[in-house]
């Protein structure tokens, strides 16, 4: 009988000492809190974060042109009646008035940069809407970023990387404040005057 619970006591012991070791793995290239190697960490649910790569070029161009002309020609003989039409023959009044105008427009922009957005919503398909915002301060002025839109799961990379081009009802923002950007702008003056004429 006494050999029968040794052996219980000393397999009881080797399982609870395995079972220490499996918890602490001291051996293992991976801890309890690694990340595994085969984990899928790509965006797949609300609160997961996602990178979007931006990268997007505008070019507009719109142009007018107008021109009207007017032309009057009033015979007085004819507008004095019969009688005094020999009188006055050959007498003619007329004006003409013509103005034309036109414009162009060109715009060009061109933004390129990567920043993190949030998972908000996950549709029955699969369909993820994110939003996200950036904001950078240096030397007084702020560069902010903001963007939403809708991605597949598909697009994701193995990454977690999105390119800006696959966001579909994409809404990308992107806006300077400080020194350099007021330079950028139109003065008061300047914009009054382009309002009036």
């Amino acid at each position: 009988m006494r050999p029968i619970l040794l052996l219980v006591a000393a397999t009881a012991f080797v399982q609870t000492g395995h079972a220490q070791v499996s918890h602490t793995n001291p051996g293992s290239l991976w801890g309890s809190e690694s990340r595994t190697p085969w984990r899928d960490r790509t965006a797949r649910q609300v609160g997961d974060v996602v990178t979007i790569l931006i990268s997007e070029f505008s070019a507009f161009s719109f142009g007018a042109s107008t021109v009207t002309s007017k032309k009057d020609d009033n015979i007085i003989a004819k507008a004095m009646g019969p009688v005094l039409e020999q009188l006055f023959k050959g007498w003619t009044t007329g004006a003409n008035q013509s103005s034309s105008g036109q414009g162009t427009t060109n715009q060009t922009g061109r933004l390129t940069t990567r920043m993190s957005a949030i998972v908000t919503e996950v549709f029955p398909n699969g369909t993820m809407r994110i939003e996200g915002k950036r904001q950078i301060t240096v030397n007084k002025e702020t560069q902010e970023f903001r963007m939403s839109g809708l991605i597949r799961r598909d697009d994701v990379t193995t990454d977690n990387t999105v390119k800006s081009e696959l966001i579909a009802d994409a809404n990308i923002y992107a806006y300077g404040k400080g020194p350099i950007s007021d330079r950028q702008r139109k003065g008061i003056l300047t914009r009054i005057l382009d309002w009036l004429f």
